[in-house]
């Protein structure tokens, strides 16, 4: 499904911490240039430079660290969350969660423990992994990347095509076959462990129909 950005805003929930930490109320709307739809995805971002609770509130978690492991670990340590990334120098690893048809993704009831955690990472979908295109990666590139991600699963994207259809909505990276993403053993982020108990959020996100609104690390 042929999708493009309309718009993409971010607003500040807490101010930006020393260590990079921040978390922001993003609002993307797509458009599906053949029909005209439009596609509203608001949804929570939080970027996980250190240890914090909001990442317990993220529908969209950001981590420093390399390899689909610490991907799939973080996403482990927050089931809750659709889209999590992970990412060093030029490359950026990122985990969508469980399927909606798998009944593990969020929005599907409540649950608790390391054992809902297991369960939901080992149906989630493979990692994709993007890397900058030309000598370097901007600054906020790898949150736009992970935002857009929730925002394409948001509006129906298989997660198999979910790394071509980010991909084409930033210009500023490319996703790399699945035979070169690495494991990767590196992390500066080392989530906390889950509580004993949590309930799974549903992302918040809407569609309309109304106008639109005026870093690569050696492989393992």
């Amino acid at each position: 499904m042929p999708l493009a950005v309309a718009s993409l805003t971010a607003t500040a929930l807490t101010a930006d911490r020393a260590d990079g930490g921040a978390v922001h109320r993003v609002r993307t709307v797509l458009v599906d240039p053949v029909t005209g739809a439009l596609i509203v995805d608001e949804h929570v971002r939080v970027q996980c430079s250190a240890p914090t609770g909001w990442a317990l509130l993220g529908d969209v978690l950001i981590a420093p660290g390399a390899g689909a492991r610490w991907a799939a670990r973080l996403a482990g340590s927050c089931p809750g969350a659709l889209v999590v990334a992970v990412h060093h120098g030029a490359r950026c690893w990122l985990r969508a969660a469980a399927g909606r048809e798998s009944g593990l993704g969020p929005g599907s009831g409540s649950g608790s423990g390391s054992g809902e955690a297991a369960a939901a990472a080992a149906a989630a979908g493979p990692v994709v992994v993007f890397e900058a295109i030309g000598t370097g990666c901007a600054r906020g590139t790898w949150d736009r990347l992970a935002s857009l991600a929730h925002s394409c699963l948001v509006a129906g994207v298989p997660g198999t095509e979910l790394g071509a259809a980010v991909a084409a909505l930033e210009p500023e990276v490319g996703s790399l076959p699945p035979g070169r993403a690495g494991a990767g053993t590196r992390s500066v982020y080392r989530p906390e462990a889950s509580p004993s108990s949590r309930s799974s959020r549903s992302s918040r996100s809407r569609s309309a129909s109304a106008p639109v609104e005026p870093d690569r690390p050696a492989e393992a």
